[in-house]
């Protein structure tokens, strides 16, 4: 080979080796490996409502100034919660609360929080917790419990009805005092004499 084909060849060779840097230099990388995109599964709602009916007749309803609501259990935390429960005779009972948690699978309801419950009939009841335990219908007050109907004031540690509070059974430290004005403060009991003891309450 005379010295122009060696020229040639090794020009030749030059930009192969040239074509071949250009290729891996502009050749882009491979994007990083991002991290798995996690839908989100609650969104949150103002002044939201659920409602419990039956062959068209509201049996409860809840509204929550704030409720985050899960989307794929249907399960709802709550804040500032109003809730109305609705006897067959027409009475029915508003409660408050601070917070609250729907179950949607058992449509179970649990709220606890300056809980307050006023009925058409003239009661009131306050606690620190109360659950709604839908299957049976029975509300259940826990937490320094107190309810109060014309002249009775009834205090202990739980209180269960199924009739919106019309009667009720008393449990736990349980004691009543009847006769008692508004205005009046209730006499001092002695709190051992009633403890460990369950009254049912028909006012």
């Amino acid at each position: 080979m005379n010295k122009k084909g060696k020229i040639l060849v090794a020009i030749l060779a030059l930009l192969f080796v040239c074509l071949i840097v250009w290729v891996v230099k502009t050749t882009p990388d491979s994007p990083p490996e991002g991290k798995k995109f996690e839908p989100p599964t609650s969104m949150t709602y103002e002044n939201n409502t659920i409602i419990e009916e039956v062959n068209g007749v509201r049996l409860w309803d809840v509204t929550a100034e704030k409720m985050n609501a899960d989307f794929l259990t249907q399960n709802a935390d709550m804040e500032n919660v109003t809730a109305h429960f609705y006897k067959e005779n027409g009475d029915s009972i508003e409660l408050t609360a601070d917070h609250g948690l729907y179950e949607n699978v058992t449509k179970d309801i649990h709220v606890e929080g300056n809980v307050v419950v006023t009925t058409t009939e003239g009661a009131k009841l306050t606690s620190g917790k109360m659950d709604w335990f839908n299957e049976n219908g029975v509300l259940v007050a826990t937490d320094k419990v107190k309810i109060t109907k014309d002249d009775m004031l009834a205090e202990g540690d739980r209180i269960e009805s199924k009739d919106g509070f019309s009667k009720f059974l008393l449990k736990g430290h349980a004691h009543i005092v009847k006769g008692i004005k508004n205005s009046e403060e209730p006499p001092k009991l002695d709190v051992d004499k009633y403890k460990n003891t369950s009254k049912p309450v028909n006012k």
